[in-house]
């Protein structure tokens, strides 16, 4: 049976960290320009991410949690019958991109000078501010040839490229040591300790037309379960994993 998980994180770095790396999912999605509307979702992702980067400097944050990391894989060199190439590999990447992180110039500062984003910034705000009178420069790029256009967004992702590298390596490791445990929500309510916990994930059944809100600190947090429709919800049961 199909499921879906839900994340959500219990602190501002791993809210960072979660929006970020959705942005740059969303980029990744529509950078091909092969659909109408893609170059509007483009640069809508591309935008928000500078905005993000501009109220936080995520750099010394990620390249710590890196080496965090690190230092975890020592107790997997232990283990019988591990990739002792792998494991050597991973810890190589997790050294290079905690060094090279604090080092790197700050994400987006190239991004905010680009002149064709600070006019589409500048309009989109505005309800319908896209068009070709408001923003002709952007009219113009949106029919210049494929490779010309393809050669621009591989530039502005350069400068992101380390960002990207760094956020899915942390976060593909905590999520793959995040194991999911089943559990019961008494009449939807669950409850449970967060000490030292930075995201919790959700699984729950597709086929149930249920989804969860969860509220939290660094101390606790919990999940309600709320109905798509107006039936009642009895016990639900549902798989959580907590990322430490």
């Amino acid at each position: 049976m199909s499921a879906l998980i839900y994340e959500y994180p219990l602190n501002e770095k791993c809210r960072n960290y979660l929006r970020l790396s959705d942005l740059l999912l969303q980029i990744k999605q529509c950078r091909s320009l092969s659909a109408n509307g893609q170059a509007v979702a483009l640069f809508k992702a591309l935008l928000d991410i500078i905005e993000l980067l501009e109220r936080c400097d995520i750099r010394s944050d990620l390249a710590k949690d890196l080496s965090i990391e690190k230092e975890k894989l020592a107790a997997w060199a232990e283990v019988p019958g591990i990739d002792t190439a792998a494991l050597s590999e991973l810890e190589q990447q997790l050294a290079d991109l905690s060094q090279q992180l604090p080092r790197s110039p700050r994400f987006g500062q190239q991004l905010r000078e680009e002149k064709l984003l600070v006019a589409v910034r500048s309009r989109f705000a505005i309800p319908g501010g896209l068009c070709s009178f408001d923003v002709p420069q952007l009219h113009y790029w949106l029919h210049q040839p494929k490779v010309n256009q393809q050669q621009d967004i591989d530039g502005w992702l350069s400068q992101l490229q380390l960002l990207q590298q760094g956020l899915e390596l942390q976060l593909t490791l905590w999520r793959d040591v995040g194991q999911f445990q089943p559990q019961i929500a008494h009449n939807g309510f669950f409850q449970d300790d967060a000490a030292h916990t930075h995201i919790i994930r959700v699984r729950v059944p597709a086929d149930q037309a249920i989804y969860p809100v969860v509220s939290g600190n660094k101390y606790r947090y919990t999940v309600r379960f709320m109905p798509v429709d107006n039936h009642d919800i009895g016990n639900v049961e549902f798989e959580l994993a907590n990322i430490k």
